[in-house]
């Protein structure tokens, strides 16, 4: 596949393994503990509470059946504890992870800007999830997008891209290697590609029983693309983030969904502390598509076009091509037409 411009930025992605300052092995008592504030946290915040009472309930009987006995590593514990609770809800957002190191105290103001430090760190090192711009043969355009920065950081970034892609006659998304990220983002790039007003999606949280409703902005930095031919690509790797703007073009038929079926995360959330050592990623909302009324959770995005991993960018682009060439010839008549 010939490329008339390319600009890719090869970046180093963050693989942060935390490890324990603490060498001893964790006894029983420890262990106990963790499950206990683990019960507490999951039955006061997890955004179904019934599924969130049958997850501790499980919790707590595979712990007093003695599965969690030979474990002696925090990694190991944090790793069975997900697989366990997982095992009940299917919620892959639902995870529990040794803590970083850092030597501020919890809750302290050090320690969050210490936190927040590290994550604009990471987003910076990925280019706010914009990896690859390309324009491909027949004035396709080309977007390899890998994660969803917040706006503050990420918009300037995107707009930039977009601008380079203002030209083109039909777009290729890829979001086979996208984790998600911010749903603030996800809305503005989807506004790109509709009018002003279109309700995309909703997020219901379980905390003060509201709902944040996100529509399409009237205005954005840069040139709306409502009638451009479009293509997003998806794998098993799309989460979160990623499915939700998949999901929103493919309800609103919008773009051609093609791939494989994706990771089927709907629930945001955010990190709590269970303890010192240890955390847990704890979905407290869910994702209410405004048509389906439901979301992609344990569901997945299921492709209009399904097809294998290593040919999805090939058929992507013949079918791109053609549009390109109809939307082509469609703006060519409307133009003549003009002048006639």
């Amino acid at each position: 596949m010939k490329a008339f411009f390319r600009i890719s930025l090869i970046v180093l992605f963050y693989s942060y393994i935390p490890i324990s300052t603490n060498a001893q092995d964790i006894d029983q008592a420890y262990k106990e503990e963790v499950v206990e504030k683990l019960t507490t946290l999951i039955n006061d915040f997890y955004v179904l509470p019934d599924l969130g009472m049958k997850t501790t309930q499980h919790l707590k009987q595979s712990f007093e059946a003695g599965d969690f006995e030979s474990i002696k590593s925090e990694k190991a514990f944090a790793d069975l504890l997900t697989s366990t609770v997982q095992s009940v809800n299917k919620d892959k957002h639902m995870r529990i992870y040794v803590q970083p190191p850092y030597e501020a105290p919890v809750n302290s103001p050090e320690r969050k800007i210490e936190e927040q430090l590290y994550e604009l760190g990471k987003t910076r090192a990925r280019n706010n999830g914009l990896n690859t711009v390309e324009l491909l043969e027949g004035n396709v355009g080309y977007l390899d997008l890998r994660s969803f920065a917040p706006p503050f950081e990420g918009k300037g970034h995107a707009d930039a891209y977009m601008k380079l892609l203002s030209n083109v006659d039909a777009l290729i998304i890829d979001l086979r290697k996208n984790g998600g990220g911010s749903p603030d983002m996800v809305k503005y790039l989807c506004s790109y590609f509709f009018e002003g007003g279109v309700h995309l999606n909703s997020l219901y949280f379980r905390e003060g029983d509201r709902t944040i409703d996100f529509f399409t902005d009237e205005a954005i930095n840069g040139q709306k693309l409502i009638d451009l031919p479009l293509f997003v690509l998806v794998s098993k790797k799309t989460f979160s983030g990623a499915e939700e703007f998949a999901y929103n073009m493919q309800t609103q038929n919008r773009a051609t969904i093609l791939g494989q079926t994706t990771g089927g995360g709907a629930n945001p959330g955010r990190h709590i502390p269970i303890n010192e050592k240890m955390g847990i990623f704890l979905p407290t909302g869910m994702a209410i598509n405004p048509i389906t009324k439901t979301n992609w959770e344990g569901i997945v995005v299921i492709p209009s076009i399904k097809t294998e991993a290593g040919q999805t960018l090939e058929k992507a682009l013949e079918m791109a091509q053609k549009a390109a060439e109809e939307y082509r010839n469609n703006r060519n008549t409307t133009f003549t037409k003009m002048y006639l």
